[in-house]
């Protein structure tokens, strides 16, 4: 499996995200390598972290609501949870965590600790476009930071 994202301009901020494709994260899953299952990119919203999750033709199929705010750190003894929901956002169907590690491991590594649920019963290739936009999560919001 391969997951790709290609150096954007202003990329990450969610005020920006939703006017232009240059200023919104965006993956690209493949797997087997070449082979696109398929893609997530961010969608802009005041100050909160939404996300599609969509198929190898582009069409949308679950939508990741984030939290409004994230507090992260060894003081701070919370998951931070992005929400998987059907794509009219009423209904959650699973979830996407950063979860909290204790705090000496928060305090003195860089290592962190993921879970994702979903339902048993999604494609395989939306599976795999999940653990894409797992990446893209911790690549947006938990990584960079020096501890």
């Amino acid at each position: 499996m391969k997951v790709s994202r290609d150096l954007k301009v202003c990329a990450g901020s969610p005020w920006f995200a939703g006017c232009c494709d240059c200023c919104a994260h965006e993956v690209t899953v493949e797997a087997p390598i070449g082979t696109v299952v398929g893609y997530v990119k961010q969608k802009g919203a005041f100050g909160k972290s939404p996300y599609e999750i969509m198929d190898e033709n582009q069409e949308p199929v679950l939508k990741i609501k984030g939290p409004r705010f994230i507090f992260d750190g060894a003081l701070c003894p919370c998951d931070s949870e992005f929400k998987l929901l059907t794509l009219d956002g009423t209904n959650q169907v699973g979830s996407l965590s950063k979860v909290y590690s204790g705090f000496a491991k928060e305090m003195f590594t860089v290592a962190d600790n993921f879970s994702i649920k979903f339902p048993a019963d999604l494609s395989v290739k939306t599976k795999a476009t999940l653990i894409g936009a797992l990446f893209l999560i911790d690549f947006t919001y938990f990584e960079g930071k020096k501890k």
